[in-house]
């Protein structure tokens, strides 16, 4: 379709009205509104139009709001029922919802006369309809290349053109439902709302309008980024190797974005809360030289390492007056944990208030030495140390 600048009516003292000027003008509010649906945005499902089920168990389509890949806005107000009868008129257990831009033109009950009944478009209103449209159901259909769409017009960038003729068409899938017949009672259906094209902001960063908070999607500044919120400016540290960055108000100068991303590594600055698992896939956990000694808070069991003196990877496992703490390793066999390794603090008399005690759950084998000032009054009574001590003596009179 023929490409044109948007051209708006010259008004002017004494001028001549004619219909082309009245079409003129409205087509320029018509296009420059659909061209920012495409170029600020891209098309597909804005809202709602979710396909659920009736408590009957019949598939219904919600009310929601679409945009075409011509701009063209397809507000559905009601809400759709899906019977088998819209299976059995298709011949087929499988359904492809589409929802399709209409134009329909119709009187004003209150016009002093009719336009013209052989004329369909000689009426006094213009109504923009969303319509319902259903397929056969075959392979699965690619919501990007929806059917009826010219294969120049997909390949073209879609926020060049826009069109307001119906013939024009440009779907948007909403999914699909699948009727099973039972031997007995009614049918049954099952919804497949897969693939849906949702519309989605163009945009290489989104700004907070009240503070200074900011997503960056891709944007490489090659000069600082300033803004200005209350009188006060907020200048962002500069990232030309950034691909995702999110910044949060804060009083760094300039502003550091608290989780940036490029395609080497993910940066977070400050603590992160993982509520649920962190599986690290394939790779390892790593503590490199950054710490410059004790952490600031040890409250928490904590990993961390320190180089306060020596090179360190510490497993604290935090204030004692907080909880009575252990570090169990262990395995888990038909549900049930089984401890291998036991790690605990007791408190105790003497110098040190509180002492360490490892118990071990099974054999304990040693692949080297243990060192201890004297292993036999430290683990024994003194009268199996003295057995031990004539057993020795004995060996080494008889020369075994």
């Amino acid at each position: 379709m023929p490409l044109a600048p948007p051209t708006r009516v010259n008004y002017f003292d004494r001028q001549f009205i004619r219909l082309a000027e009245l079409k003129d003008e409205q087509a320029y509010h018509l296009e420059i509104h659909r061209r920012h649906n495409l170029s600020h945005h891209s098309w597909g499902i804005v809202i709602g139009l979710e396909i659920v089920k009736e408590q009957d168990g019949r598939p219904a389509l919600r009310p929601g709001l679409a945009v075409d890949g011509y701009g063209r806005e397809l507000l559905l107000l009601e809400r759709r029922v899906i019977n088998r009868e819209d299976f059995d008129r298709y011949g087929t257990s499988r359904l492809d919802l589409w929802l399709e831009y209409e134009l329909e033109f119709a009187d004003d009950r209150l016009a002093p006369v009719e336009c013209g009944e052989t004329d369909p478009r000689r009426r006094y209103r213009a109504i923009e309809r969303a319509h319902v449209a259903m397929t056969r159901g075959g392979a699965l259909p690619d919501p990007r290349r929806p059917p009826g769409v010219p294969a120049d017009v997909l390949a073209q960038d879609p926020s060049l053109s826009t069109s307001d003729d119906p013939r024009d068409r440009w779907p948007v899938y909403l999914g699909r439902i699948i009727m099973v017949l039972p031997p007995s009672g009614p049918p049954e259906f099952t919804v497949d709302t897969a693939d849906r094209v949702y519309a989605g902001l163009n945009a290489a960063a989104i700004d907070h309008p009240g503070n200074a908070s900011r997503i960056e999607l891709g944007l490489r500044p090659q000069h600082p980024e300033t803004r200005t919120i209350d009188g006060e400016t907020v200048e962002y540290q500069r990232g030309p190797q950034r691909d995702f960055a999110v910044f949060v108000p804060g009083t760094d100068k300039p502003l550091e974005p608290v989780l940036a991303v490029d395609n080497n590594a993910t940066h977070i600055r400050g603590d992160a809360t993982v509520h649920g698992n962190l599986i690290l896939d394939g790779a390892s956990l790593q503590f490199p030289d950054n710490s410059d000694g004790h952490p600031s808070s040890v409250d928490s069991p904590t990993i961390y390492r320190t180089t306060d003196g020596s090179d360190e990877l510490r497993i604290d496992m935090g204030s004692q007056d907080a909880a009575k703490r252990r570090l169990v390793i262990g395995a888990t066999k038909d549900g049930k944990f089984m401890p291998a390794l036991e790690v605990a603090f007791v408190d105790s008399t003497g110098p040190a208030p509180t002492s360490a005690i490892v118990t071990v759950y099974g054999d304990l084998r040693i692949m080297g030495t243990v060192k201890s000032p004297d292993v036999r009054t430290r683990t024994v009574t003194e009268e199996v140390a003295a057995l031990l001590t004539g057993m020795v003596q004995a060996g080494i009179a008889s020369g075994s």
